[in-house]
């Protein structure tokens, strides 16, 4: 883009548009980061709640059920049973979090693992369709829209939007649009058949091909999933 507004004579143009449009992504990721932190906040709570509890709570209870002498229901059994578990072997759990989290870190350094968990977010309950799918086509239109503007070509934004886009899925779904518009197809063709891209989308991409203005469909369509995203998380 720089290259593009110093031969076209509109570098300062070219500048205060791009940091316009990194202001308002910086925005958006600082308020989506800020609503996930509070769940992230009462799921920790829980688990550490329920394990203060399995370890110290339902031994006690037990002695008393145990003292009555009355026979327990198979739930309750499950329970205790749990409990005794946790209370001798805490230290296994503990060394079962920190396992599950490295091996969730190594399978994401992997392209496979990068593929599969970000798919995983996208169509997480609530937070994929709500949030994050959203925050991912905001940041697909507003980077490919930035590009297109600043007169960079078609193939080589959707190569740099690629690249920057931050979730696999959508890397794999560009690369093969790129694969399209370089056999003279439209870009809205593999967007049709995606699954995290919705079919509105794919129509309004069509719609600015077909009229020449892309570079003005993606903005609007960056600006209105920018609301929605704001809207989501308050």
């Amino acid at each position: 883009m720089v290259k593009s507004g110093e031969t076209a004579g509109k570098l300062d143009e070219v500048l205060n548009y791009l940091a316009d449009q990194m202001e308002k992504d910086y925005d958006l990721m600082s308020k989506t980061k800020g609503a996930m932190i509070y769940p992230a906040f009462i799921m920790f709570g829980l688990v550490a709640v329920g394990f203060v509890m399995m370890v110290f709570v339902v031994p006690k209870m037990t002695e008393i059920l145990e003292e009555s002498g009355a026979e327990l229901p198979f739930t309750t059994k499950i329970l205790i049973g749990t409990s005794g578990f946790l209370s001798s072997y805490w230290w296994i759990f503990f060394l079962a979090i920190v396992g599950i989290v490295a091996g969730i870190k190594y399978y994401r350094k992997t392209s496979a693992g990068k593929q599969h968990i970000d798919y995983i977010i996208l169509k997480s309950p609530i937070f994929g369709p709500l949030i994050f799918q959203k925050m991912y086509l905001v940041r697909f239109t507003r980077s490919l829209s930035t590009l297109l503007t600043g007169g960079v070509s078609l193939t080589e934004a959707l190569k740099i939007t690629a690249d920057i886009v931050g979730n696999e899925v959508y890397k794999l779904a560009i690369e093969k649009t790129i694969e399209e518009v370089e056999d003279g197809n439209s870009i809205a063709t593999v967007f049709q058949n995606s699954p995290v891209v919705p079919n509105m989308v794919a129509q309004m991409l069509s719609v600015g091909e077909q009229t020449g203005r892309l570079d003005t469909v993606l903005n609007k369509l960056s600006d209105f999933y920018a609301r929605e995203v704001d809207n989501a998380v308050g």
